[in-house]
C-alpha cells in the first residue's frame, strides 16, 4: 500500500492528537486505524505529524506471543519499511470500524 492508502488525509483529520488527554480506562479508549501483517495487528488511537513521518500511538497485537503485545508509538515510516519476505507490507484494514479497544479485544477474543 502506498502511503495515502495507508492513512489517507481525511483520517489523518479524525485521529486526536497525541497531546490529547482523555481520562479514559485503556478500555475505554477510541482506537480509529487498524494495521495488519502477517501475525502482528497495530491498533491506532492517536497520531501527530511530525516532519515527513507521523507518529502513532496505539497498541501492537504480536499474534504470536501475546504476552509481548504492548501500547506505544511507532510511526508511519516504520510501518511502511516492515516487509514479509521482502515484498509483503503493512496494510490498512479497509472494514474497520472505529470502536473501543475493550470492544475491539472482546470481538477479537482477546479478553
Amino acid at each position: 500500500m502506498t502511503r495515502e492508502e495507508l492513512l489517507p488525509q481525511e483520517l489523518l483529520e479524525q485521529i486526536p492528537a497525541l497531546d490529547s488527554d482523555e481520562e479514559t480506562t485503556a478500555n475505554e479508549i477510541i482506537i480509529k486505524v487498524k494495521y495488519f501483517l502477517a501475525g502482528f495487528t497495530w491498533l491506532v488511537a492517536k497520531c501527530e505529524v511530525q516532519g515527513n513521518d507521523v507518529m502513532f500511538y496505539g497498541y501492537v497485537i504480536n499474534h504470536t506471543d501475546p504476552h509481548f503485545s504492548e501500547w506505544g508509538c511507532f510511526s508511519l515510516n516504520e510501518l511502511m519499511s516492515v516487509k514479509l519476505f521482502g515484498a509483503l507490507g503493512v496494510e490498512r484494514d479497509l472494514f474497520f470500524k472505529e470502536c473501543t479497544f475493550g470492544e475491539y479485544m472482546k470481538k477479537e477474543n482477546f479478553s
